[in-house]
């Protein structure tokens, strides 16, 4: 079954953190410490909330969380700068799988198109640190959109620019923002969690969820 659904599509469309990379581990421990040193907890709730969105819309729920005086700029901007210098060394990891599912849908002629919440700056300097970015026509960042997820945008665009239908389109995501981005996009949305395990909202939103992408590259090749 998951070979004959392979052979259908013609787009592949992956998140950048949590999903192809294992920045999410480091945005929630280091922005922890960060927020703690200026006497702020950031709770699983709010981390909840904030996963796959734009910078615009977390800051405004971070702020709501934790009040208008939070410096949310300041403790981005540390952070980033951390990722940053970690993935300009290539010490940011690829998520389990993530390599061996490229190179299966580039040996197989299948486009590939970087989806991301995060900026053009970050997204090259992950893709590249690992050598990832040769694998995507396109990286479509938060530069190329007005409405983050879970608005369908990113998705939609990505689409257009591989001329591509949103039915021939696997979303693979790991945040809840981001599956209901790909199922109002049309696509078929495969959840692969990172921090949060899917609700039953969630749930009913899937097309598939497996617990890591070598899961999913063994359903494409038939073995699930």
């Amino acid at each position: 079954m998951g070979e004959k659904f392979f052979n259908k599509i013609e787009l592949f469309l992956f998140d950048m953190d949590g999903l192809l990379f294992d920045t999410e581990t480091i945005y929630v421990e280091y922005g922890r410490e960060v927020a703690k040193e200026k006497g702020y907890t950031i709770t699983k709730d709010i981390v909840g909330k904030t996963t796959g969105v734009t910078n615009d819309k977390a800051r405004m729920l971070f702020k709501e969380a934790l009040g208008q005086d939070f410096p949310y700029d300041e403790m981005m901007g540390t952070v980033k700068n951390y990722i940053l210098e970690k993935a300009l060394k290539g010490e940011v990891p690829l998520k389990l799988g993530a390599l061996e599912l490229l190179e299966f849908l580039e040996k197989n002629n299948k486009q590939m198109i970087l989806a991301t919440s995060s900026d053009l700056h970050m997204a090259e300097a992950l893709t590249e640190g690992k050598d990832v970015k040769k694998y995507f026509s396109h990286l479509i960042t938060a530069e190329d959109v007005v409405h983050g997820k879970p608005d369908p945008e990113v998705f939609l665009i990505s689409a257009k620019k591989a001329g591509a239908s949103p039915e021939k389109t696997v979303v693979f995501e790991d945040s809840f923002n981001g599956i209901r981005a790909a199922h109002a996009a049309g696509t078929f949305p495969i959840m692969v969690p990172d921090k949060l395990k899917p609700t039953d909202e969630i749930l009913k939103l899937l097309y598939k969820k497996f617990d890591n992408l070598l899961e999913v590259l063994d359903y494409f090749k038939g073995k699930q």
